[in-house]
């Protein structure tokens, strides 16, 4: 039952902290940088906040999301290493999926912050920033599969912990 309410605390923040990434993420990819070619300015406010804000409200939900799915992978490792070691990879593609998406949405995330603190080459810093975008958008339609998938896990949860629900 611990284990269960564990599950839950991290389930509730991945996805709370989650769709403020993917909000931030898709707001600042519309706004700023697909309208950016046609030289739009970059400085316009989006509901009162400047890129810079929404800039920054995006990779502090990237580093709470990161550490939510850290303690999620924690706590699933087991159920990891079973598919692995029973070959049942092709009953599961959907979370492999979402996992290997994940991971090159993170690095290609990660890379361009790394690339400025380190050399400042703005070219590759938007080389990654553009490719993270591109996967980002793929990882954003398999988590709307996945999370569709688990409110199953959801229902039956509050149905045990709660009268007549």
């Amino acid at each position: 039952m611990k284990s269960s309410f564990y599950s839950l605390k991290i389930n509730l923040g991945l996805l709370f902290s989650g769709l403020i990434v993917m909000f931030s993420g898709l707001l600042i990819q519309i706004n700023y940088h697909m309208v950016n070619h046609g030289g739009t300015d970059i400085n316009k406010a989006v509901w009162s906040l400047s890129r810079t804000e929404w800039s920054m409200i995006h990779k502090i939900s990237i580093i709470i999301f990161s550490i939510f799915m850290a303690y999620h992978i924690i706590l699933h490792w087991q159920w990891f290493k079973a598919v692995i070691s029973k070959k049942l990879i092709s009953k599961n593609k959907l979370i492999i999926m979402l996992s290997f998406v994940f991971i090159l949405v993170a690095i290609t995330g990660y890379i361009p912050w790394l690339v400025s603190l380190i050399c400042g080459d703005n070219t590759i810093r938007e080389a990654f920033v553009e490719i993270h975008d591109k996967i980002a958008l793929i990882l954003i339609g398999i988590l709307i599969l996945h999370i569709s998938k688990k409110l199953k896990w959801f229902k039956a949860f509050l149905k045990k912990r709660i009268p007549n629900y």
